[in-house]
């Protein structure tokens, strides 16, 4: 990519390597960073086990294992990862004042043109570079968790963000064969893990209220909810089910969503007439297609995730003695 040719990733913690992987498997060279020498140890490890992944892998990139780790060094020093970075992303402690610091740092160090990216789940933006003179190349890229094979990373621009930089971020993400996930606006925990407080405390209530066991309550959400999720979002599962039976059982458990704000969108939707698949449109546009077309179409996509998921996963999970 013109203008990004060397990348710098600041913490070699949980995400840091995955993240390096992300880039230099697609051929760039990586700086890791991190001023603890037993993270950096740990991960050389990570480095060499998680590339292994990419040795036989159909998916695209430049190389397995040793062609990719020979992409990333490791440093202990901010100055010597950053001082010649186009693109940086920082993976440090989840603390605002860390983050902060961080940012201070780098700013110092590195090129005038440098993006600085970070790569909190909870943080705003604004927030970390809040001290920092160059506001306007710094931007939030939230790599999701394994990120060396996770295929989306969500991008949300600051108050000061340019545009060039917005855009040469979201085009960076795209040529490492990435979705970049466009948050319009900033709320903690962003959209991915947002979606996963909702699910863990709605697991932790049916464990809780002891209606089934650990791994039943796993297994309804792998099996039952899992692999359609993994081709439907919840807007297309709405279009599938009916706006005019979710706009019911929206009303059932609160007879006032006509005058709560987040369902305008649905109750507009199901005013107009439009109900989903069965009328051929509703959040979605189904371009004439009947629902049995559409649904020809998810049915081979679910069929091949089931039919080719490792059989033990299939059923319930085998693992017991989990507290």
């Amino acid at each position: 990519m013109p203008g990004i040719k060397h990348i710098a990733v600041i913490g070699a913690g949980v995400m840091g390597p995955g993240i390096a992987i992300s880039f230099a498997r697609h051929g760039f060279p990586v700086a890791l960073a991190d001023i603890d020498p037993a993270a950096l140890e740990r991960a050389s490890k990570s480095i060499n086990s998680m590339a292994c992944l990419f040795d036989d892998s159909p998916t695209p990139g430049k190389g397995g294992r040793k062609a990719i780790a020979a992409r990333i060094s490791l440093t202990s020093s901010i100055e010597e990862a950053a001082g010649k970075a186009d693109f940086i992303v920082e993976a440090v402690k989840e603390e605002l004042t860390v983050k902060s610091r961080v940012f201070a740092d780098l700013e110092k160090v590195c090129p005038p043109h440098a993006i600085l990216a970070s790569n909190s789940s909870t943080l705003s933006i604004d927030n970390i570079v809040e001290k920092i003179s160059h506001k306007e190349r710094t931007i939030l890229t939230h790599f999701v968790n394994p990120p060396e094979v996770m295929p989306i990373v969500e991008v949300a621009r600051g108050s000061a963000t340019s545009d060039e930089k917005f855009a040469d971020t979201v085009n960076l993400i795209q040529l490492i064969g990435k979705k970049a996930i466009i948050c319009d606006k900033v709320v903690p925990g962003y959209l991915v893990n947002s979606f996963n407080m909702a699910i863990m405390g709605a697991a932790l209530d049916f464990l809780g209220r002891e209606v089934a066991t650990l791994e039943e309550i796993d297994s309804a959400f792998t099996q039952g909810l899992g692999p359609r999720l993994s081709v439907m979002g919840p807007f297309k599962t709405m279009d599938l089910i009916g706006l005019d039976l979710i706009w019911q059982a929206v009303l059932s458990f609160d007879p006032n969503a006509h005058n709560d704000p987040r369902a305008t969108r649905l109750r507009e939707l199901v005013q107009a007439g439009h109900f989903g698949m069965k009328t051929g449109k509703g959040f979605y546009d189904y371009g004439g297609r009947s629902r049995d077309e559409v649904m020809q179409e998810i049915d081979r996509q679910l069929l091949d995730i089931v039919s080719n998921r490792p059989a033990g996963t299939r059923g319930g999970t085998h693992t017991h003695g989990i507290q």
